[in-house]
């Protein structure tokens, strides 16, 4: 018994360490596509870069001068888009009902990683970090997402980043009690199948 609880914890921490290895890069995929697909040719996936002044690992670099303040916001946005994406594939895949070849735990750990491992993190950072008053613009740029968010919303409208900050915040709570209200929803549905396809084979319980 002890020996298969142990097993349970190992798999699951090597399962969401090589998870978020791939997140993490994904995330960066996900900022370099929303780029291009907005105009920007130059932007680029890095894994390891090392200029004379920093290194990148796993990493979007693109052109922010050639893209508006809206394009910028959408660039910014687009990592945790994509993370996103991940979590609701996760949540569809809970939802149909078939443990196979998706368990459950793992499953869970993809939707819990994308959340507090991305969405959550990229608001806590942006919460943090002090919105400058003038954010560089350029070729092979990379910007903290949500203070770059703030920083571009506040130069195309003029409202003070620390009322976009409050509205990332309200936002990524209202989205969060939508995706437990689906998790919650997706969990019982597995569990109801599970117990359907239990019935059907060894019949009603006495």
């Amino acid at each position: 018994m002890i020996a298969r609880l142990a097993w349970r914890i190992i798999r699951i921490a090597i399962f969401a360490v090589l998870f978020t290895l791939f997140m993490v890069n994904f995330h960066e995929v996900g900022h370099t596509l929303v780029a291009r697909a907005l105009g920007d040719s130059s932007a680029h996936y890095v894994l390891v870069e090392t200029t004379a002044t920093s290194t990148c690992a796993g990493c979007n670099l693109y052109d922010s001068g050639r893209l508006g303040d809206a394009a910028n916001i959408a660039v910014n946005f687009g990592g945790v888009l994509f993370t996103q994406l991940l979590c609701w594939t996760a949540i569809l895949f809970m939802a149909v009902g078939n443990r196979r070849p998706f368990p459950s735990w793992a499953l869970l750990t993809v939707a819990a990683i994308t959340w507090l491992g991305d969405l959550v993190f990229q608001l806590a950072q942006g919460l943090i970090e002090r919105v400058p008053a003038h954010l560089p613009r350029g070729p092979e740029m990379s910007y903290t997402d949500y203070t770059a968010v703030a920083w571009f919303a506040r130069d195309a409208t003029g409202i003070p980043a620390t009322a976009w900050k409050l509205a990332l915040l309200v936002g990524t709570v209202a989205y969060s009690s939508l995706l437990a209200l689906a998790m919650r929803r997706a969990v019982r549905r597995r569990r109801q199948a599970a117990a359907l396809a239990s019935w059907s084979v060894h019949g009603p319980s006495a």
